[in-house]
């Protein structure tokens, strides 16, 4: 099927990507932003299957179209007393070296701030400041507790 150049043009607008963007997500009662454009999809209510022989924070993976992702539970991770998430939600990253994901307990809302409203870790919304997730701590985490430090 051949496509006119409007149509491609309109196509490429749909998907191309929006590095403005971010979502805000909770775990819990507590909200965190990330870039939209550095998801790579959000699962809800995925099948987790346990690993082994792994951290306790470490969830299991799950099947995101034959790719398995490690589920991360960062409340866990952090050591948190009450750190059970009973929603079945799960943020998947787009990364280029590894496959993670976290449990997380609500999709707020996807946005696009304004320019003035982007800090270095941190996005407003509304009136409310919103840390930006790092997922950089997962995998450095991960690394240094099953033995694989750089």
């Amino acid at each position: 099927m051949e496509v006119d150049s409007k149509t491609e043009k309109e196509i490429n607008q749909l998907y191309s990507v929006n590095d403005s963007a971010y979502v805000i997500f909770s775990i819990h009662n507590q909200s965190f932003a990330y870039k939209s454009s550095r998801v790579q999809e959000i699962m809800y209510g995925a099948k987790v299957h346990p690993i082994p022989f792994t951290p306790d924070y470490v969830e299991g993976v799950l099947n995101c179209r034959g790719n398995p992702y490690t589920v991360v539970n960062t409340l866990k991770m952090q050591g948190e007393e009450n750190c059970e998430i009973e929603e079945k939600i799960y943020l998947l990253f787009k990364r280029a070296d590894d496959q993670l994901c976290i449990h997380i307990s609500n999709i707020e809302v996807f946005f696009e701030p304004e320019e003035e409203d982007v800090y270095e870790d941190s996005v407003k919304y509304k009136l409310r400041v919103i840390p930006i997730f790092d997922a950089e701590i997962i995998e450095q985490t991960l690394c240094r507790d099953l033995g694989k430090e750089d």
